[in-house]
């Protein structure tokens, strides 16, 4: 199985985080200043608005860590007076009736449905302690007005929002590390002997992949054989056909402590005629030095595209390389050292051709990776625990602060429904929205276009009438486009927080991919929850029920 890594604009998404934070705060301040003269008048509106600003400044930046701290341990105590650590019995039971479906599998990688159950347990399950936890802690609180003791005390909102937060995490911490634990030995003990080797990490190093068509000249893309999923692009074996990847800024230190280089594949075969179905289309490769231009076949291999055994898509380059320049009738051996004449300055170019004539190979810029020193299963298994905590406390924070001004089954829902449209329709609003931006719009139509196609009974591609009516549609959808952007950037990006395919798969969890985006949204949306979950408390009536 391949593992995309995400990519992840550092300097973009700062950039938006700072636009929308400025936005929100000018909005605020307007429908603030609305209320406060519809109630006060236009000068002692004025008054309120300033007195609320610097109230909200000295409570937001003049902490207690003392006050904090106790509030987090009274919400700690809270949520375990409440049985909230009853869901680790709950694990306990999946980890002990789990093996009972798990363990008559034939799979040729049997550790894999171990590692997916624990994780995916593990995320679903505590996601929705989560959001029981802080969606319905603050809301409950208020009712009982237990709450107001607290209040009564000279403490600020803000303490109290940050106070929650803290217990709430420190809770779902305590639960994570116990199931973690118990679920990493549960996996080493469950799977089989034979598949023990299957418990790595790998770390693989991705490149770009251009390609040549048959002719041998430069091509955007390969061929499409008709493949409705266009993930991959074809070369024609026999023929000039190439895609030639390029490796940048390698770990030469490290690659050096191998003594060798290792290469792994994923490509996939398509066949224009059967052939010899137990013979594998094969491909060659080359290593060239960017800078020089030398170029060195390494050897001829087979695709295995029917081998679930990842050991049988490596490829392993010797640190010594000896070859024939078959350009040249008159070359004699000649022998090149892989790190000294082919990698230049971290940079390494391999160009993959098709060898069967009429057969086509598949390939996609993640289908070649140089794999790294592989890493061990724990490393893995804890980066991805992190991940999963990362999203817990994005979760709470979240939900404790929709709690400060919903009531316990609508923040549940709105903070469920904001995750889960981060997790399914995040991607595919981004990529929509990308080709509005290069093409202007979409094939179809906006929402408006898209509903006077279905009454008119009208296909995509038929053309609208060029009249008032149809440039009013088609204005109203690029609203409706822009709008869809705003709510792209507010929704937070859950792609970066699915970190359990990564183990499961045997890969190592990227730090730069996954993890540290993970935690720059987590941050990024803290700050704004802490402040919206402050002015909410601050003017929500604490006295009612």
């Amino acid at each position: 199985m391949v593992i995309e890594v995400p990519t992840f604009e550092f300097g973009q998404a700062i950039g938006i985080w700072l636009l929308i934070m400025l936005a929100s705060a000018v909005v605020g301040l307007l429908v603030g200043l609305a209320a406060a003269w519809a109630s006060y008048g236009f000068a002692n509106g004025n008054r309120h608005v300033m007195a609320t600003l610097r109230r909200g400044f000295r409570d937001l930046f003049l902490l207690s860590p003392q006050r904090i701290g106790a509030l987090a341990i009274l919400t700690f105590k809270e949520s375990q007076r409440r049985k909230a650590f009853g869901i680790f019995f709950l694990f306990v039971l999946l980890f002990m009736f789990g093996g009972w479906f798990l363990g008559g599998s034939d799979s040729d990688v049997p550790a894999k449905p171990y590692i997916s159950f624990v994780l995916t347990s593990m995320n679903f399950l505590l996601i929705l302690m989560a959001l029981l936890v802080a969606c319905w802690g603050l809301p409950q609180d208020i009712k009982a007005r237990s709450l107001h003791t607290v209040v009564t005390k000279p403490v600020r909102r803000s303490e109290i929002v940050i106070g929650r937060m803290l217990g709430y995490v420190g809770v779902l911490t305590l639960v994570l590390v116990c199931t973690s634990v118990v679920g990493y030995f549960w996996i080493l003990l469950k799977v089989p002997d034979r598949a023990q080797d299957q418990l790595i990490a790998r770390v693989p190093k991705y490149g770009t992949v251009e390609f040549r068509d048959r002719l041998g000249n430069p091509a955007d893309q390969g061929i499409n054989v008709g493949d409705v999923w266009e993930y991959r692009s074809f070369i024609e074996g026999g023929t000039q056909a190439r895609a030639i990847w390029t490796f940048e800024n390698l770990d030469v230190a490290s690659l050096r402590r191998e003594d060798e280089l290792k290469f792994e594949q994923t490509f996939e075969a398509f066949r224009t005629f059967k052939g010899d179905v137990n013979q594998q289309l094969r491909y060659s490769m080359t290593l060239i030095n960017p800078e020089t231009g030398l170029r060195v076949p390494i050897g001829t291999y087979s695709v295995e595209e029917f081998s679930q055994d990842v050991e049988d898509a490596v490829i392993i380059v010797p640190r010594e390389l000896v070859f024939l320049d078959s350009y040249d009738v008159n070359a004699v051996e000649q022998e090149v050292d892989l790190y000294e004449d082919l990698i230049h300055d971290g940079e390494l170019q391999v160009e993959v051709a098709a060898i069967d004539s009429q057969q086509y190979i598949g390939m996609s810029p993640f289908d070649l990776f140089i794999r790294m020193p592989d890493r061990t299963f724990l490393s893995s298994y804890s980066k991805a625990c992190f991940g999963l905590w990362l999203m817990l406390v994005l979760v709470a924070v979240i939900g404790t602060t929709a709690s400060c001004f919903l009531k316990g089954p609508v923040a549940t829902i709105f903070t469920a429904s904001l995750i889960f449209v981060g997790f399914v329709f995040k991607t595919r609003l981004r990529e929509t929205l990308t080709e509005v931006a290069e093409k202007g719009s979409i094939q179809g139509g906006g929402v408006l276009e898209s509903m006077y196609r279905l009454l008119t009974q009208d296909n995509l591609v038929v053309p609208m009438p060029d009249n008032i009516g149809t440039q009013i549609i088609k204005g109203i959808d690029r609203g409706i486009f822009e709008l869809f952007r705003v709510v792209q950037a507010v929704i937070p990006d859950m792609q970066y927080f699915s970190t359990a395919a990564y183990p499961a798969n045997g890969f190592d969890v990227s730090f730069y991919g996954a993890l540290l985006p993970s935690i720059f949204i987590t941050i990024g949306y803290t700050i704004p929850m802490i402040i919206l979950g402050y002015f909410s408390l601050q003017l929500r009536e604490l006295e009612s029920k």
